[in-house]
């Protein structure tokens, strides 16, 4: 195996001749290969086996996937590197200065590299399936790619003995393929990305393990999340929630969340809030959500059940949501609370066609009823909050879709496989509303794509006009663009550095008088806020990050060290961006995220602010639970209005 020795000027130099005081000798170094974000080669060969792997055919078995090697394997080591890392490896600092220097080279395989997931299927395409086979693996100590290891600690089997792992019926009622059924490499690529999606699963693979001239036999291996978890939220010392739930009751993919606000100055506190999920019932992939929240002068209840577009060759998706709400509200600007009660009726349904199974093609048509009848509510002029006016809205849309999946990792997850796409989505929206207080016309488009770039990165962006007509005045329109990129890993030592870059233009014209473009951390801007803003019409923010991944992990916690840099501008509908307020931060921070557990990714943020507006409050030091992002799969999901926010 080659080893790379990256090294610059005198500073390399100097490092290299103190590594050399523990070893005379020294290879030079060999480039890694490009990104390895999108490979996904079919034909590699599975070098161990577990027994429960094999059918009695006495068919080749391989593997459609790449499966990653270690860092050293058996086979392909140098004794003279060896040497090199056990004796750094005795002391810290030699340690750290040989995980700095010292890259390990990427092997490169044979054949070119694939980038959509279908092509790992693309040799078995129209034989008939078998059998399948259902292979579960512990929570801890085992790794999706190396599924024949086991190496749990002591804590760790104490804690893989408290989990249920997810019940064989239930992995097998997400299956889109059966015994007797001809092979699909699209259906096949889409139910590893639905399996990866369900709440109580880490990582998935289906492995075609054995073929012959018409058959196949299918492993499909899954791996949990230990799915019981907490969290709590502080506003403040008397001011906050604390929540229990678990994400797989039983084995049986059922979810129930206990929330408990508190709140010392509100009447009501502590509350309690119960949610109930179940997914895909008796495997018609339609999810039932039963909710009941009492609590800070406020109670809800309701339910809600939908089936998604799952995959590219799903026809049907639809859904109902029914809650009933009754509350007060100040509106910011009463002296008192005045009540609020109100109940929301949500319906919609598309349809999907399939135009190219090769490319996933599809044109899908989509129809969406919304009834928000309200009771009674404070007082409220015609162009102010429409949440709680009374309304009836009917939707229709067209859209057409193209993608192409990607497995790949160290994106927005710490090393679970993630699903990117490259394709586009192209929506039409046109609607009726009848209010309260007038009757209007809604239409919209809106674009989005996404590219993986010959340089390795990745490139997205996404853009959208909207708008509401009364008569011959427009109302609550916007026009929005945003445009994200990221470059591919690159090396430093064992560790993964990758930087994002991204813009964000809204802006909004007709807008009611409560509507506002602010800087918050729903808008990127965590820890800053400034109310007398609040009369801007357009926003332009600009962002950069770079993010350290740690090869090291720790009881399953991986480490992600972080550098930002954030510049905004609120203005005017009339002003050039240089005219308005700016604001500027840059930042250092760390995230701690353990994929075997259901909590969120912990983020302890240090943010300086150069240049605030008057009247800003800050806070420069920020710990908070952030959920895992995920790349846009371009599903056009229910007919809806474009957001301003």
């Amino acid at each position: 195996m080659k080893i790379d020795l990256k090294y610059s000027h005198t500073t390399g130099s100097l490092i290299i001749s103190f590594l050399l005081c523990f070893h005379s000798g020294l290879y030079s170094q060999k480039h890694p290969e490009p990104d390895s974000i999108f490979q996904s080669i079919p034909g590699n060969y599975l070098k161990r086996l577990d027994p429960r792997l094999f059918f009695d055919t006495g068919w080749p078995v391989t593997v459609p996937q790449k499966i990653i090697p270690p860092a050293f394997p058996e086979d392909d080591r140098n004794p003279l590197i060896d040497s090199l890392r056990v004796k750094a490896s005795k002391y810290l600092i030699t340690k750290k200065l040989y995980d700095f220097v010292i890259v390990s080279g990427k092997s490169a395989s044979s054949g070119s590299e694939e980038g959509s997931s279908q092509n790992d299927y693309l040799r078995y395409s129209g034989k008939i399936i078998r059998k399948i086979d259902i292979q579960k693996l512990d929570v801890f100590g085992t790794e999706i790619d190396y599924s024949l290891v086991s190496n749990p600690d002591r804590f760790e089997n104490f804690l893989n003995k408290t989990h249920t792992n997810t019940a064989e019926h239930i992995i097998r009622k997400n299956l889109l393929f059966s015994e007797g059924d001809t092979l699909s490499p699209l259906l096949l690529s889409d139910n590893e990305r639905i399996l990866r999606q369900l709440p109580y699963i880490e990582d998935s693979r289906i492995i075609v393990v054995s073929e012959s001239d018409s058959f196949v036999d299918i492993l499909v291996l899954t791996k949990d999340v230990y799915s019981l978890g907490a969290s709590a939220e502080f506003r403040s010392a008397t001011k906050g929630s604390a929540s229990l739930f678990e994400k797989n009751i039983f084995g049986i993919g059922h979810e129930l969340s206990l929330k408990v606000p508190f709140d010392q100055d509100s009447a009501g506190s502590p509350g309690i809030g119960i949610y109930y999920n179940i997914n895909n019932i008796s495997k018609s992939f339609i999810n039932l959500n039963l909710q009941y929240y009492n609590a800070l002068g406020r109670t809800s209840y309701g339910f809600s059940a939908d089936r998604q577009l799952i995959s590219s060759s799903t026809k049907y998706a639809g859904g109902i949501c029914v809650c009933q709400t009754s509350t007060t509200t100040d509106l910011d600007t009463l002296p008192e609370p005045e009540p609020l009660k109100f109940n929301h009726q949500d319906y919609w349904l598309s349809r999907s066609f399939l135009l190219n199974p090769e490319k996933a093609a599809r044109l899908i048509l989509g129809v969406r009823y919304l009834n928000n009848n309200v009771y009674r509510h404070p007082d409220i002029l015609p162009d102010s909050y429409h949440s709680l006016q009374k309304y009836k809205i009917y939707l229709a849309s067209l859209s057409f879709s193209v993608r192409q999946f990607y497995k790949t990792n160290l994106i927005y997850g710490y090393g679970r496989t993630e699903d990117l796409s490259d394709g586009m989505l192209v929506n039409f929206t046109a609607g009726w509303e009848s209010n309260e207080f007038k009757q209007r016309f809604y239409s919209g488009i809106s674009l989005s794509a996404g590219k993986k770039l010959s340089s390795g990165g990745y490139f997205h962006g996404n853009a959208g006009l909207a708008a509401f007509r009364n008569k011959n005045e427009t109302e609550q329109g916007i026009l929005m663009f945003r445009a994200n990129y990221f470059t591919k890993l690159l090396y430093t030592g064992t560790h993964r550095l990758r930087n994002f870059y991204n813009i964000d233009y809204t802006r909004g014209f007709g807008r009611y008088k409560d509507e506002y473009l602010l800087f918050n951390t729903e808008n990127g801007l965590s820890g800053f806020r400034n109310d007398s803003l609040r009369a801007e019409k357009q926003r332009l923010t600009m962002s950069i990050e770079s993010v350290l991944f740690s090869s090291s992990k720790t009881y399953g916690f991986r480490i992600a060290w972080f550098a930002f840099g954030d510049l905004g501008y609120l203005f005017g509908s009339n002003q050039l961006f240089n005219q308005g307020k700016v604001i500027s931060r840059i930042g250092l921070g760390v995230r701690l995220r353990n994929d075997n557990l259901v909590f969120n990714t912990l983020q302890i943020r240090f943010s300086f602010f150069p240049n605030l507006p008057r009247y800003s409050s800050v806070s420069n030091f920020n710990v908070s639970g952030e959920q895992l992002l995920n790349p846009d799969n371009f599903e056009p999901g229910r007919p809806d209005l474009l957001p301003y926010r």
